[in-house]
């Protein structure tokens, strides 16, 4: 394996995985995005926990944020991993955490690392490898896994492809990286097998018979239209057991939900709701995805960020309101929006070549300014959290380190 790895990262993957050898507890807490990437990389920790002999609790949420942070920190001791988020808020939960925990963040976002004896972060970023490019959560879940447990790891490769197909790390026509490593495995055990369309590559998973472009998706759909009524949980047990007809329902039900949402929304936006600044386009749902969680707001701009109405040359913002009650926490005390921004193609092509800045720069920068808790950046696809009230003054923010980027590249 070290001739597919960059030493440094391996090294960091030996120590991550001296945290759970020399783990003297009884339990540990997995903190989890909502997508498919987070959903299979729960489940690869859930399996691993089991295999060292921990119980596993398995907590969804869908920003890290301080008041999330503090519920999960003052209920529970014992070890705490977040993965797939967590990689920017480093220095945050060491401050709440306060030495109560030994916590390790398992993330493949842009990433922070700390000097701690207490929160350790493992992150592909920290060592100039791309986590937007090269590996999933679920790849890097799996590698860690595998570190520790590897003929035990190698009957769950296929969940890293998941994961992998899931972030769309195949976009360039088939994962690469460390993505691909955990893809030959797969095929080696004979879990997965590659057939081709044209260019492009399409994973089938023989343990479902079905591609995992087409699983994939019906896991973000669970994790996060079916966010409320943790209907991720059943995108977890799927990772093992396939969908049966019930969650195959369920997944058609939330599908209808979110079709239905994003066309009224889309014909609000194109009937006066969108609003244009000098380089951002921008909008705000509210609370109309409810119940749906707020990573729709993500996938919504997804879908629209390259339609007619909108212009082809400025940033895609939109804004959603965040529930006070989280399923797996309960109510948490805070008035919080969720922001989230795509770029359409031609910025896209621009940001890429370095003539515009990119959103894993300017969402933070934007978000600092008005008190926010960037996590789960790339260039092209971002997020934060910010106040309730203050929209408008980070859209300004946002303007604001543009138009200085622009001029210290004039």
């Amino acid at each position: 394996m070290e001739e597919f790895l960059h030493q440094e990262f391996f090294d960091w993957v030996e120590k991550a995985a001296d945290r759970i050898r020399s783990y003297g507890g009884e339990g540990v807490t997995v903190v989890h995005h909502n997508d498919a990437d987070g959903l299979c990389s729960a489940a690869l920790l859930k399996k691993l926990c089991e295999y060292c002999g921990f119980e596993a609790e398995l907590i969804c949420i869908e920003k890290v944020y301080p008041a999330i942070v503090e519920k999960i920190h003052s209920s529970r001791d014992g070890m705490i991993i977040y993965t797939d988020l967590g990689g920017l808020a480093a220095d945050m939960i060491d401050k709440i955490n306060a030495g109560k925990s030994m916590v390790l963040i398992i993330d493949h976002h842009p990433a922070k690392d700390i000097d701690s004896d207490y929160v350790h972060v493992l992150d592909p970023e920290l060592a100039g490898i791309s986590g937007d490019i090269f590996v999933s959560a679920s790849s890097l879940n799996y590698l860690f896994f595998r570190t520790i447990a590897k003929e035990e790891a190698l009957k769950y490769a296929y969940i890293a492809v998941l994961g992998s197909v899931g972030d769309y790390h195949d976009r360039s026509g088939g994962v690469l990286g460390f993505d691909r490593y955990a893809l030959e495995e797969a095929i080696d055990a004979g879990q997965v097998k590659v057939r081709f369309e044209g260019a492009r590559e399409r994973y089938f998973i023989t343990k479902f018979g079905e591609y995992a472009d087409v699983i994939a998706p019906r896991l973000t759909t669970l994790g996060a239209a079916g966010y409320q009524e943790r209907a991720y949980r059943l995108g977890i047990k799927a990772c093992f057991e396939g969908f049966d007809d019930e969650t195959l329902k369920k997944v058609e039900q939330l599908e209808k939900l979110r079709e239905e949402k994003f066309q009224q929304m889309i014909e609000r936006l194109k009937n006066g709701e969108l609003r244009i600044g000098e380089y951002t386009q921008w909008f705000h749902v509210g609370d109309f995805f409810y119940p749906m969680g707020v990573k729709m707001v993500g996938e919504f701009c997804q879908i629209i960020k390259d339609m007619t109405f909108l212009k082809d040359n400025l940033y895609l913002i939109g804004f959603q309101n965040q529930p006070k009650f989280i399923p797996d926490l309960g109510e948490i005390d805070w008035e919080a929006v969720k922001v989230s921004a795509r770029t359409p193609t031609p910025l896209e092509r621009l940001i890429l070549r370095g003539k515009m800045p990119g959103l894993d720069y300017l969402i933070p920068k934007a978000s600092d300014a008005v008190g926010g808790f960037a996590d789960a950046t790339h260039r092209v696809a971002a997020a934060t959290v910010i106040d309730k009230g203050k929209e408008e003054e980070f859209i300004e923010a946002f303007e604001k380190e543009v138009k200085e980027y622009e001029a210290s590249c004039g």
